[in-house]
């Protein structure tokens, strides 16, 4: 009777427990009024979802120039493709933020420059 009681507590002990609010959101791409091209979506979601297509981010460049720059890309589980280019500073300290449990938006001007970066952080972007 102790070894089974030993084992429940055991079993109960390793059990991942998973609590709070917890969301998350598919990569999506469009078009707005204006039109300049808009991408959003969550890294976790998009990292584990189903499909094989899906993924959205930044990557930051460094010269020995001097320069900085990101260019942020999105695709869709469809293959619908978006990116934007900047060396805006206040653009690349946005950028910098973006961990797994961030929530990426930006839009990309006809030149293909962003018009905007946009990060939110927080503990219901995780899966």
């Amino acid at each position: 009777m102790k070894k089974l009681a030993l084992v429940a507590t055991l079993v109960v002990a390793s059990s991942t427990a998973l609590a709070g609010s917890s969301g998350g959101q598919q990569v999506s791409i469009w078009t707005d009024s204006l039109g300049q091209t808009n991408a959003n979506g969550t890294l976790s979601t998009a990292r584990f979802s189903s499909d094989t297509q899906q993924y959205i981010g930044c990557s930051l460049y460094s010269y020995d120039t001097g320069s900085f720059s990101a260019t942020c890309y999105a695709t869709t589980a469809t293959g619908q493709y978006a990116s934007c280019y900047t060396s805006n500073a206040d653009m690349l300290k946005v950028v910098q933020t973006l961990n797994p449990a961030s929530y990426l938006y930006f839009v990309a001007n006809a030149d293909g420059s962003c018009d905007r970066v946009i990060s939110v952080n927080a503990s219901y972007n995780l899966r």
